[in-house]
């Protein structure tokens, strides 16, 4: 029974080694952060289970860091094009932003970047560009690719007379609509993949653009049969061994005036890459400033955690079955982060869930229960 008790003794010790902040390396040093936001180390010192950031580690989600990175956002458009109309936005009218442009072509050459400053308060409507804006023509809808792997791929093309958004429409025949879009993106050559299709199965599938202001063309109904594959040859791209450059660029607002959308012309086909970042800023309390609020609530954890490792983030709510949760904190008018569901500093639950999520966390967005 002694030697029972002592090592009932001895395991209560090493617990409470292991769970102490000072035995697992974290110290209590004085922490600036706490002169204005005491009542913030307080509550998180009070959860039963912590995260390891309320250790004096406020800085590595809140303020930027000092090599000075300060992206907002990276702008990446699937596919080659030769023109592109991207949305990069609401910007606050106050600022000025330092923007970096380049596209890559299909061997992997990058141009040199082109560097430009969005200073939103300095830019104005699409003007005289909203004649070119206006979606009136939806053409050339073609199949490029029916591919059989696991399950079917299926690859439509089509064109508009101006730059707008890309959507499939699709249903398997008897069965509801699905659609897939892009967000973001306008061009003027539309290329989207399907995944996921059943062997020998029909499918009805429509092309869909909208343009900036909202003006909708639909295409006819086409009908896919995933029992034949099909593959049409690739065009040739002209002089290969030129090497890509940007040749154009312009800067508008969206039509409500809330947003910015960027213009970009290259000299071949070319993947684009844009990145904008918030002009540095300093303070004596918060050097180099805060980190944008999407970086904080949703990249920072991707530092730790997988990206699959929950519910997807960086989504709004856009379904019939879904809303944007009452009671739960998003960004940018609904825009869903991992704070969204978890506590940032801790909880009184194993994962930080703000919720039980075996109750009632997931029925705060969702309407009905999955796959009805």
């Amino acid at each position: 029974m002694d030697r029972l008790r002592i090592t009932i003794s001895s395991l209560t010790a090493m617990l409470i080694l292991l769970f102490t902040p000072v035995a697992s390396g974290k110290s209590e040093q004085p922490d600036p952060c706490r002169t204005c936001h005491e009542d913030v180390y307080a509550k998180a010192r009070s959860y039963r289970y912590q995260h390891s950031v309320v250790w004096n580690r406020c800085p590595s989600c809140h303020i930027n860091p000092d090599n000075g990175d300060t992206t907002i956002a990276k702008l990446n458009p699937p596919g080659f094009q030769k023109e592109w109309l991207v949305y990069a936005g609401r910007l606050s009218d106050d600022e000025a932003y330092p923007a970096e442009v380049t596209v890559t072509d299909r061997r992997g050459v990058k141009s040199a970047p082109h560097h430009i400053a969005i200073v939103p308060k300095n830019l104005r409507g699409p003007g005289e560009l909203r004649p070119l804006l206006v979606l009136k023509e939806l053409s050339g809808v073609m199949i490029e690719e029916v591919k059989k792997r696991g399950f079917v791929r299926m690859t439509l093309s089509w064109n508009t007379n101006v730059f707008a958004s890309s959507e499939l429409v699709y249903r398997l025949l008897g069965s509801k609509e699905h659609s897939i879009k892009t967000k973001g993106l306008y061009t003027k050559t539309h290329t989207m993949k399907l995944d996921g299709l059943r062997h020998k199965k029909k499918y009805a599938i429509r092309a869909v653009s909208r343009d900036i202001f909202d003006n909708v063309l639909k295409s006819e109904e086409y009908i896919i049969d995933t029992s034949k594959e099909l593959s049409r040859p690739a065009e040739p791209e002209g002089d290969a061994s030129m090497s890509p450059q940007v040749t154009q660029m312009q800067l508008f607002r969206s039509p409500d005036q809330k947003g910015v959308y960027l213009k970009v012309t290259a000299n071949k086909m070319s993947e684009l890459s844009v990145t904008i970042r918030q002009s540095p800023s300093a303070d004596k309390k918060h050097g180099p400033g805060f980190l944008p609020e999407r970086y904080s609530s949703i990249d920072i954890c991707y530092t730790c955690h997988p990206h699959d490792s929950s519910h997807p983030v960086g989504v709004k709510a856009e379904s019939p079955k879904i809303k944007t949760p009452d009671g739960l904190p998003t960004i940018q008018d609904g825009i869903i982060t991992c704070v969204t569901c978890h506590e940032p500093h801790g909880g009184e639950r194993v994962h930080f869930n703000r919720f039980d999520y075996k109750k009632n966390l997931c029925m705060r967005c969702h309407l009905k229960k999955y796959g009805t």
